[in-house]
C-alpha cells in the first residue's frame, strides 16, 4: 500500500468528521476562535474546561494542591494544544491536512486526560497508608510488604498532593500481587488492567528523570528498585548484594519546573495510551 493511498484514507475519515468533536463527554469544547491567552500562549478559558477544573479554578474542590491555579493554567494550555493542533507537526504544510483528523480525535482523549485527573487530585483518591499497612498485618512476608508501604509513604511525604493519587497507588501495587518482586504486564494484567491507563502514565512520566532519581532513591532505601518497561512491565526488584541505596534530592530551585514537567507528561501519555502500538511479544 503506497504512502499517497495511506493520505486519500486519511483525507477521507476527515471528510466524514463533524466540525464539532461528537462525543457526549467532549460536547462543549469550544471552537477555535474561544480562547485566551497565558503568558501569550492561546488556552482554552477556564469556563470551558472539564466542571472538575473549573472547581479547583474557583477553590469548591476538595484538593490540596500547593499551587492549583497554575495546575488549571497548564489544563487550559494542554487542551487547546491537543483540541487545536498545536502541536510540531503541523509547523510543516505537507501535514496540515491531517490536522482536523488530529484535533477530532486528541481533543477528544485530552478530555479523557483532564476529566481522569480532575478527580484524581482529589483527597479522597489518595491512598491510606496506615489502613493499607493493617489490611497486609496477616500476609506471611508482611516485612517484604511493608517495605512497599514505606516507599509509598516516603514518596507522599516528598511529593505529597502536588502528585495525583494514581501516582501513589501504582508504586503501592506490588503488595497485591502474589510475590512483590512479581512482573506484571498492566496492559495484559486481569487485575491491573483498569487501571492500566493511569499507572503506566505515571511510569512513562519518569522519564523527567529527576523524578524518577527522587523514585528510585527513596526505594533503594528499602531495599527496592522500581523496573518498567515498554510491554507496560512494572515490578520491583530487589536490591542486589552489591547494589548499594543513593541519596538523591531535588534542587529547590528546580522543584517546581520538574514537578510540572512530570504533570505535563502525564496527561499526554494517558492521553496516548490508546495510540500506543503493544504486543505481547515485548513481555515474554
Amino acid at each position: 500500500m503506497s504512502l499517497d493511498f495511506n493520505e486519500n484514507l486519511v483525507e477521507e475519515a476527515v471528510g466524514n468528521f463533524s466540525p464539532a468533536i461528537s462525543t457526549a463527554a467532549t460536547k462543549d469544547l469550544p471552537l477555535n476562535n474561544n480562547v485566551c491567552l497565558i503568558e501569550g500562549e492561546q488556552a482554552i478559558p477556564v469556563n470551558q474546561l472539564p466542571q472538575s477544573w473549573q472547581d479547583i479554578c474557583a477553590a469548591t474542590s476538595n484538593t490540596k494542591l500547593s499551587d492549583p491555579q497554575a495546575y488549571v493554567k497548564m489544563a487550559q494550555l494542554f487542551l487547546y494544544k491537543m483540541s487545536n493542533g498545536d502541536v510540531d507537526l503541523f509547523n510543516e504544510s505537507k501535514s496540515e491536512h491531517l490536522k482536523p483528523a488530529f484535533c477530532e480525535i486528541f481533543g477528544s482523549l485530552a478530555w479523557e486526560a483532564l476529566e481522569f485527573y480532575g478527580e484524581d487530585f482529589k483527597v479522597d483518591k489518595y491512598p491510606n497508608f496506615d489502613l493499607i499497612e493493617k489490611e497486609i498485618s496477616s500476609e506471611e512476608d508482611y516485612d517484604e510488604r511493608k517495605k512497599i508501604v514505606e516507599i509509598g509513604k516516603a514518596l507522599f511525604q516528598e511529593f505529597g498532593y502536588d502528585l495525583p493519587a494514581s501516582f501513589y497507588h501504582v508504586h503501592l501495587a506490588p503488595i497485591y500481587r502474589e510475590e512483590v518482586s512479581e512482573i506484571r504486564p498492566l496492559r495484559f494484567s486481569e487485575p491491573d488492567k483498569n487501571h492500566a491507563r493511569a499507572w503506566d502514565a505515571s511510569l512513562h512520566g519518569q522519564k523527567v528523570f529527576p523524578i524518577q532519581l527522587t523514585v528510585q532513591s527513596i526505594s533503594s532505601k528499602h531495599g527496592f528498585f522500581q523496573e518498567h518497561g515498554c510491554g507496560c512491565n512494572h515490578a520491583m526488584t530487589r536490591v542486589g548484594a552489591t547494589d548499594t541505596a543513593f541519596d538523591y534530592q531535588i534542587r529547590p530551585s528546580m522543584r517546581t519546573t520538574w514537578i510540572r514537567d512530570f504533570i505535563w507528561t502525564i496527561w499526554y501519555e494517558y492521553a496516548f495510551f490508546k495510540f500506543t502500538p503493544v504486543t505481547r511479544f515485548l513481555i515474554g
